[in-house]
């Protein structure tokens, strides 16, 4: 009987994929006269946390995808809200803090549930 022991990696590097393309979503504000206006800001806060999270990734072995499903869910639902349906600029916004601080709580609870299991 063999122990195979399952690789989620593949599916955590979608979910970094799918975290940047949701940054550049955000970024790439459209401007009428200019074409698209790049919110550096704005691609920095939401890229931040997967960058994090890929760096973990290696680490967190069997644990990794919940983590990075909830960072994602949260910042495709800032982004859909605060950008795609109501968006009116970014001041005030709080795309530039709440990954930032999904990532702060997310990220330690993964990584200390994962020292425990070993």
């Amino acid at each position: 009987m063999t122990n195979t022991i399952r690789d989620d990696r593949p599916i955590a590097y979608v979910i970094i994929l799918l975290g940047l393309v949701n940054a550049a979503v955000a970024a790439l504000v459209p401007q009428y006269a200019i074409g698209f206006k790049l919110e550096v800001g704005v691609l920095l806060a939401l890229i931040t946390p997967f960058i994090v999270y890929g760096a973990l990734s290696e680490s967190l072995r069997g644990a990794a995808l919940l983590p990075g499903l909830i960072l994602l869910m949260v910042n495709v639902a800032l982004v859909a809200r605060e950008r795609l349906l109501a968006y009116d600029g970014y001041d005030g916004s709080p795309i530039y803090w709440l990954p930032l601080l999904t990532a702060a709580v997310v990220l330690p609870i993964a990584y200390a549930r994962r020292s425990q299991g070993d």
